[in-house]
């Protein structure tokens, strides 16, 4: 939904008062029509907030806000080429919005005592995500409009604001209040727009990762946390210098990268001003996953921005694995099995199952289904692609030039994973995304001795949901000189993979790390199963065979002597699939005589099986 125009920019200028949790503010709004003939700009602005007037080219603009829409009427309409603006005017007090009930919210920290609330301090802070910008003022709340935005605050001077950005000043305003000025230089989505303000401190930090440009940090955290913070947050330039080695230099050069401290549930990506909720802050590092997360949004969510919601799980997705990727390089491999397991298994026994479908999530948020069933579409990727392939594949799509501070889809993703692999993996994703598939495997494994000590191991593999996707599955297999490791991917609904490995073989173990999101099947029925004889050796009296055909009809059995001559035959009847059926032998010949002692054979045939018993005859 287009809406006939592109938003340019947007110029705010906001006046915050926290005692009466109220805003007042202007918004220049520029923007240029898509097709000749625009009659109408409608904006989005929830009906709890009032417009107090419009403007276009230093005249008053007609205008309806009706429910959550804002109409402006152009007249004259606005042209193709020629960039138009309209100010709008507008005050009241933002409601509680969304899915988090959030917005722009103002709230208050505990100074020192608390059971005495008059040392509380202001914090004003918002949340927008998914579609709640429109909450708090005026503007265009799609994510696939990203504009350019400066936004000037002005609030009590006893607080300090922190935004997008870059800081261009502060300046006295009204006796006891400040103007803070800021101004983001790259394109942002509406929902990414942030303020977050209260009496902070801080601290800054030059980090200079290996690859690009210095990024400066910044910290402002309330007093009485800065101590835990300082702990907490100490990681972010080394988690800088992974995101920028995985996934290309900062993407906003030229701009901090800050994190402030609000009253809230969770953490905000805002671009380049994540906002980081009080409780997180524990002076133990217990929450770093969310400082990677956060910080690899910025790359994942912010620089690429979904076009469509539905494509939230390439903001999720891809931040949730960086919390794994993470661990992977600070702390091992083991490390980053163990998260895999309790964002998959652990926390989602039906395997994502029973959660609708990742490409089309429902709700939007909040949904932990995109966070983590999207990491693990992308570690799934990693092992079908191996590291080179995948690693490849985020270097390209994070800083593909026509990507990189734009919008994106699903596709793009694709696109660039099928670039760094050099296949088709239109199966792969399909089954991901836009089914409720998990693989259901069932193994079978053959090992041969060789000459020499060595073994040849065979693996067949068999997939029994549908669809059939691409999967990759670790092998592990101990022999008397180590483990080895395999991995074997399977493309079709079954497959067998043979290797040889130098030593007799103790184990082979499928996927013993639990790697592979799958259900394990048991193999599949023979055509034709057979047991017995019962007993072996098989006395004058006869043994009794347990004959179970996977299909419908006919069974017949031939004796052969240990020279391959045909001693008879029995015909067992029509048999009923997957039904037991027992039958009792007596080691006769066909004119009736005993069998002599020795070793006969017994082949069973049934409609597409066969299968071949030996059997000792003794008397």
């Amino acid at each position: 939904d287009d809406r006939g125009c592109d938003i340019l920019s947007y110029d705010l200028e906001l006046r915050l008062d926290p005692s009466a949790g109220t805003v007042t503010g202007t918004v220049a709004v520029g923007f240029a029509a898509l097709a000749d003939g625009l009659d109408t700009l409608r904006l989005d602005l929830v009906g709890a907030l009032t417009v107090t007037g419009i403007t276009r080219g230093g005249g008053c603009a007609p205008f309806l806000h009706t429910g959550a829409a804002l109409h402006v009427l152009l007249a004259p309409p606005a042209a193709v080429g020629r960039p138009d603006t309209v100010v709008v005017s507008w005050q009241g007090r933002p409601p509680r919005h969304g899915p988090f009930r959030a917005g722009l919210m103002f709230r208050s920290h505990d100074a020192g005592t608390p059971l005495d609330p008059g040392d509380d301090v202001p914090v004003i802070a918002n949340v927008s995500q998914p579609w709640s910008a429109h909450s708090w003022w005026p503007c265009k709340d799609l994510p696939a409009d990203k504009a350019l935005v400066s936004l000037a605050v002005t609030v009590p001077d006893t607080l300090s604001v922190m935004a997008n950005g870059t800081l261009l000043g502060t300046d006295p305003a009204d006796p006891g209040w400040r103007r803070w000025a800021w101004r983001e230089a790259y394109p942002i989505a509406p929902y990414l727009v942030s303020v977050a303000i209260s009496d902070y401190v801080g601290w800054d930090e030059d980090c200079r990762p290996a690859v690009g440009g210095p990024v400066p940090l910044e910290f402002r955290i309330f007093p009485q946390d800065s101590a835990k913070a300082a702990f907490d947050l100490a990681p972010t330039c080394a988690m800088v210098e992974m995101m920028a080695d995985l996934a290309g230099p900062w993407p906003f050069p030229g701009e901090k990268y800050a994190q402030a401290e609000i009253i809230w549930a969770g953490a905000m990506e805002h671009q380049t001003a994540t906002s980081f909720a009080r409780f997180l802050l524990t002076g133990t590092g217990y929450f770093e996953n969310f400082v990677i997360h956060e910080l690899a949004h910025q790359w994942f969510g912010d620089s690429l921005t979904p076009a469509t919601w539905a494509d939230l799980w390439l903001n999720e997705g891809f931040a949730r694995y960086c919390e794994a990727l993470w661990l992977e390089r600070s702390r091992g491999p083991e490390a980053y099995r163990q998260y895999l397991q309790q964002i998959g298994p652990l926390a989602h026994p039906d395997l994502f199952t029973e959660q609708g479908l990742l490409g089309d999530p429902d709700p939007i948020l909040p949904n932990l289904m995109v966070y983590d069933k999207g990491a693990w579409l992308l570690h799934s990727l990693r092992l079908l692609l191996g590291d080179r392939d995948f690693f490849a594949f985020l270097a390209d799509y994070a800083t593909r030039p026509e990507l990189v501070h734009g919008t994106v889809t699903t596709a793009d993703a694709v696109a660039a994973a099928e670039r760094a692999s050099g296949r088709d993996l239109g199966a792969f994703f399909t089954a991901w995304l836009q089914t409720t598939a998990v693989a259901e495997i069932a193994a079978e494994v053959v090992v041969t001795p060789r000459r020499g000590g060595t073994a040849l191991v065979a693996v067949t593999l068999e997939q029994r949901q549908d669809p059939v996707f691409p999967v990759a599955v670790p092998v592990v297999v101990t022999t008397a000189q180590g483990t080895s490791r395999e991995i074997v991917r399977l493309e079709d609904r079954r497959g067998t993979f043979s290797f040889t490995v130098p030593a007799p073989v103790a184990a082979v173990a499928i996927d013993p790390d639990s790697l592979v999101l799958m259900r394990r099947a048991a193999p599949a029925p023979p055509p034709l199963a057979v047991a017995g004889p019962a007993p072996n050796p098989v006395p004058a009296a006869g043994a009794v065979f347990v004959v179970t055909p996977a299909a419908d009809g006919p069974v017949t059995v031939r004796v052969y002597d240990a020279r391959g001559r045909l001693l008879g035959s029995h015909d067992l009847g029509s048999l009923p699939s997957g039904q037991p059926f027992q039958w009792r032998w007596l080691p006769a010949a066909a004119d009736g005589r005993p069998l002599p002692s020795g070793v006969a054979w017994l082949e069973f045939r049934s409609a597409g099986g066969r299968a071949v018993r030996q059997a000792v005859v003794l008397h």
